[in-house]
């Protein structure tokens, strides 16, 4: 799966952690990046940015991940988050079976 991150989502990300500087920008995608991978290993693929409900609850979570992550708690995220990660699971899971069966007829 391609983890690409855009200045959009970066610009969000920086928004919710409240960073006003540049310098750290690289480091920051990287974040991003091993939270979308982190997510996406736990739930299936899934769109991170985007108005259906599981693309809103997946960028809430990755929201989250980032602020784990820049604060030095990563490791503490899915403890904390283990519920937000099963509700992401059965939405994504119900979200791709509508999506197969309307594709099927």
């Amino acid at each position: 799966m391609d983890y690409r991150v855009d200045d959009k989502l970066l610009t969000q990300v920086k928004s919710e952690l409240q960073i006003t500087f540049t310098e750290r920008d690289d480091s920051l995608r990287k974040a991003i990046q091993r939270g979308m991978a982190f997510i996406s290993s736990r739930v299936g693929p899934v769109k991170f940015v985007g108005d259906t409900e599981t693309e809103i609850v997946a960028n809430d979570l990755l929201m989250n991940y980032c602020r784990y992550y820049w604060d030095g708690y990563r490791q503490m995220f899915p403890i904390d988050y283990q519920s937000d990660i099963l509700h992401l699971q059965i939405l994504n899971g119900s979200s791709r079976r509508s999506f197969n069966e309307a594709k099927a007829d």
